[in-house]
């Protein structure tokens, strides 16, 4: 089963969901200041106190676009790294039993040669 890669620039629900949470900081940033300036006039602090739940609210919003496809990236992402690990490792140690063999071969050549003459010399 294949997945569409996420491209996370190109994705407007992840865009929509940083946004939300940038907007959210800035405007209960925003609604702090207010409240705490404008603290005796009813209104202000009625419309202080709003921005700041609506604030809280966009930031929730956000986080929960933002988490889904910051998943589905972590997912993508680490599948991808599982994969191509995989694939390297097996191509680099594919090569192994190849070496080990020859090594063997080329060890047992050199153990013949030195032995060769002491071989000729019990012989005799």
């Amino acid at each position: 089963m294949e997945h569409k890669r996420i491209v996370w620039y190109r994705d407007l629900k992840l865009l929509t969901g940083i946004t939300l949470v940038i907007l959210s900081f800035i405007l209960g940033f925003f609604s702090k200041i207010v409240i705490l300036s404008m603290f005796y006039e009813p209104i202000i602090l009625i419309t202080g106190l709003s921005v700041y739940a609506l604030s809280w609210i966009m930031l929730f919003i956000g986080a929960f676009m933002i988490g889904w496809e910051t998943v589905k990236l972590m997912q993508q992402r680490i599948n991808y790294h599982v994969k191509h690990a995989a694939h390297t490792t097996y191509s680099y140690t594919k090569e192994f039993p190849k070496k080990g063999f020859n090594h063997a071969r080329i060890l047992h050549k050199k153990f013949k040669e030195r032995h060769r003459h002491k071989k000729v010399e019990i012989l005799k």
